[in-house]
């Protein structure tokens, strides 16, 4: 046998080794233990996490903020040159203002988009409780990402999104999401990559966040340099705020979903946040 197949072999088994087979309740147990414990992720009632955003395709590098608060309400901020765009869900709708395409005052944002800000709201994201949430989950064994083995769990949202979890065999992390989902009429597969553990308050969350459609080269980065947890958050500060009442303006193609820090690609070079989601 060739040195080549038996390294292999080897290489096969290793991996194997690394990630023995685990039912679906086993594997989500060893993950909300990885993470910090459930008690632990349910004691957060408000996140605030705040960085730096370079978007794909997007020469500049801005200034990156989301703010989170149980039941449901979730408010994203991208600053550069003086103007902020926001995207905000307060439980119930959810509502933008856009400077960078000219419209200062706030307006609703699309059934699309109010569902991926609904979905980003939900703190433990879609593999816990996820009876409780109304979702589905598939084991789909080990597989190989990048290189190295990782197990996948496929969750199926009861709105009839899929997300998919790959998550580390020796951290028990996830290092990946592949999200299938529909926007405005169309199939959208995206990827986000996490990395750069650290823990708050007891949970350990993603510090570096790569997100873009999936199998794609171009992705938007966000590094987060300060995460907080329980810090007081008026709700006032998720709800849309007085203003011109105006229709959402959907752009002419589809965002991509991405998790913590949607801004896709943008020929015209201007930044749009497009809906997030996990």
């Amino acid at each position: 046998m060739g040195v080549a197949v038996c390294a292999a072999i080897a290489g096969g088994v290793a991996a194997q080794s690394r990630a023995p087979a685990l039912s679906t309740d086993e594997l989500i147990a060893r993950h909300e233990a990885a993470r910090g414990g459930l008690p632990a992720l349910r004691a957060i009632h408000t996140l605030t996490m705040s960085g730096t955003m370079r978007p794909g395709g997007f020469d500049a590098q801005l200034r990156y903020k989301e703010t989170m608060a149980r039941p449901g309400s979730v408010r994203l901020e991208a600053t550069l040159q003086g103007l902020t765009l926001v995207q905000a869900y307060d439980g119930t709708s959810g509502w933008q203002i856009q400077p960078f395409q000219g419209r200062k005052d706030p307006e609703s944002v699309s059934a699309d988009d109010a569902k991926s800000l609904e979905e980003e709201a939900d703190f433990e994201g879609g593999l816990i409780d996820y009876r409780a949430k109304g979702s589905t989950v598939d084991n789909l064994g080990v597989t190989d990402i990048d290189g190295a083995p990782a197990y996948a769990l496929r969750v199926s949202l009861k709105n009839g999104d899929q997300e998919t979890y790959y998550i580390d065999p020796d951290a028990m992390l996830t290092i990946r999401v592949v999200t299938r989902q529909r926007l405005r009429g169309a199939e959208v597969f995206s990827q986000t990559d996490y990395g750069d553990y650290e823990k708050v308050d007891g949970v350990y969350f993603p510090f570096e966040v790569a997100a873009g459609p999936k199998d794609s080269t171009v992705q938007q980065r966000v590094t987060y340099d300060k995460i907080v947890a329980n810090a007081p958050v008026d709700p006032a500060y998720f709800a849309r705020p007085a203003g011109p009442v105006t229709a959402a303006v959907v752009p002419p193609a589809s965002p991509v979903k991405a998790p913590h820090a949607p801004l896709p690609a943008n020929p015209d070079k201007r930044p749009v946040v497009p809906p997030p989601a996990r």
